[in-house]
């Protein structure tokens, strides 16, 4: 219990750090307003105060293990993906698959127990909270059970997290509070997600849509304020979807897609069916990826913020890597999608996102990249906290860890109805995406010669030009490889254990009952 809140305490300070080093007064305000974001010592579970302080800091801890070393991008974007490295050899290594080299940032990745913090943290604040009732008159039943729907939604997120990262991973249901990790080996990676499968449907039989009332607030907050902040129905539902799409079970997938689809509403969302946004909402940087602007918060299906938007940092965002002048004073990006690249994943002159300007001619033009320069400058993320150092390494960025959002739950939907062969319906969801998007519709006689696969390869491709950048691509490339089996290399990466990270030696010489993968052993 104590490491956890050391842990929370050393990841405000280091917060506060990037923050002075900027410029900024928003750190002495967080530490004042918000340092009981640490969980309570386990003697102290009296008050709504501890149990908004428990919550407060599980949400803490599972945005730090995304943003640490940028890790959510790190393992779901770069591996095999679109992006290449400029004068960055980490960078290049984990594009290239090359994990077994001595490279720190590596490392520090493949160390799963910021996970694992999540985790206790979780468990910490199920077997305690209860202690709250009846001392604070404050505190409602019907608050505890959101809160403790929470906390088993975020253990759940937490473990599929690591199961796409690392497979086999220790599974651990109680708390371990005196702070030293139980020595247990790893579960196979089914049973830890039905085990995560579980916590989801146990949280979202009870999260509501969305948090409190206008009259009956939820921690002193309107649902307006929560909204894209904490993990309600539809988020779970969302989470679910995506794991069992991870399992290959696409009937669960479809259902869960279909359910999030169907009631967006609930969560704040107006407009038609699909609710599909427009690319400039997307690319704004007061747009989607902006947690400072409630507008496009209920887009945020699952995603993770700054609690109080003032808390802002130079690590956890993508912009860190991809921007460059003119948007920050740096020269060069850290990351860039070459043109070539570009010009193969765009492949239609008329696509909103990157096509070519009519008016101009053969101009191209991009709502996601920069194409003034030779190596072209990923926008479609770009949220610089006005008014912070834009220095180069020392810029500051406000932008969301934006995990799922309703385009990536459509095409989710989609794979699921293409490989359950449900093809015409699976073609209808695809069309929604392309005619937003300025594309025209498909058929899957014309344009796939009735062939399933061309299909469902043609989905993986809208998938990737519509959610590049945001942390998809490498889990995208394993779901299809599992289903179309074209790769003989991947498939091989694949039965060998390739497509895991290498765990932390650290982490190994600390427990005797672990074993490194087997692919990183060679």
């Amino acid at each position: 219990m104590k490491k956890i809140v050391l842990y929370m305490r050393e990841l405000l300070w280091g917060i506060c750090a990037l923050v002075v080093v900027s410029g900024m007064s928003a750190c002495s305000d967080f530490l004042e307003n918000e340092s009981h974001h640490t969980l309570p010592d386990e003697h102290n579970w009296n008050t709504l105060e501890d149990a908004r302080a428990g919550l407060m800091g599980m949400y803490g801890l599972m945005r730090a293990a995304l943003a640490d070393n940028n890790t959510h991008w790190a393992c779901g974007e770069l591996r095999s993906g679109d992006f290449t490295a400029y004068g960055r050899a980490d960078l290049d290594a984990i594009i290239h698959n090359d994990l077994n080299r001595n490279i720190p940032m590596i490392d520090e990745i493949s160390d799963w127990r910021r996970f694992y913090a999540v985790v206790n943290a979780a468990s910490v604040f199920i077997e305690n909270v209860g202690n709250v009732l009846g001392q604070d008159k404050a505190y409602s039943e019907q608050t505890l059970k959101w809160d403790v729907a929470q906390a088993h939604a975020l253990r759940g997120l937490a473990y599929f997290y690591m199961v796409r990262i690392w497979g086999d991973v220790p599974l651990v249901t109680y708390s371990y509070d005196n702070g030293s990790f139980p020595k247990i080996g790893r579960s196979s990676s089914a049973k830890v997600l039905q085990y995560a499968k579980n916590e989801l449907l146990a949280a979202a039989a009870e999260l509501p849509f969305e948090f409190g009332s206008s009259n009956n607030k939820y921690y002193w907050q309107d649902p307006t304020f929560w909204r894209g902040k904490l993990l309600n129905k539809l988020s779970v539902y969302a989470i679910l979807a995506h794991l069992s799409a991870w399992e290959g079970n696409y009937a669960d997938t479809e259902a869960y897609a279909t359910y999030v689809l169907e009631n967006y509403e609930a969560i704040g969302m107006t407009g038609s069916l699909q609710n599909i946004l427009e690319v400039d909402n997307i690319v704004d940087t007061k747009g989607l990826f902006n947690a400072s602007y409630i507008t496009y918060a209920p887009y945020r299906l699952v995603a993770f913020n700054f609690m109080d938007n003032k808390d802002v940092t130079q690590s956890g965002h993508l912009e860190q890597w991809t921007l460059c002048e003119p948007y920050i004073r740096k020269v060069h990006p850290d990351l860039y999608v070459t043109k070539d690249s570009l010009f193969r994943i765009y492949d239609d002159w008329k696509d909103l996102r990157f096509g070519i300007d009519t008016v101009a001619g053969s101009k191209y033009r991009s709502a996601y990249i920069d194409m003034t320069y030779a190596k072209p400058v990923f926008r479609k993320i770009n949220v610089v906290q006005n008014g912070a150092g834009k220095d180069g390494d020392f810029a500051v960025f406000g932008s969301s860890i934006l995990l799922s959002r309703m385009e990536d739950m459509l095409l989710l939907r989609a794979e699921a109805l293409a490989v359950l062969n449900r093809v015409d319906d699976a073609v209808e969801q695809l069309n929604l995406l392309r005619v937003k998007r300025g594309l025209s519709q498909v058929s899957f006689k014309k344009n796939f010669g009735e062939d399933v696969n061309k299909l469902i390869d043609n989905i993986f491709a809208e998938r990737r030009r519509e959610l590049i950048g945001e942390g998809h691509r490498w889990y995208d490339l394993i779901r299809r490889q599992r289903i179309l089996q074209d790769d003989p290399d991947f498939l091989a990466r694949m039965e060998n254990g390739g497509i895991y990270w290498p765990v932390s030696e650290e982490v190994i010489r600390q427990n005797n009952l672990i074993r490194q993968n087997e692919y990183w052993n060679n």
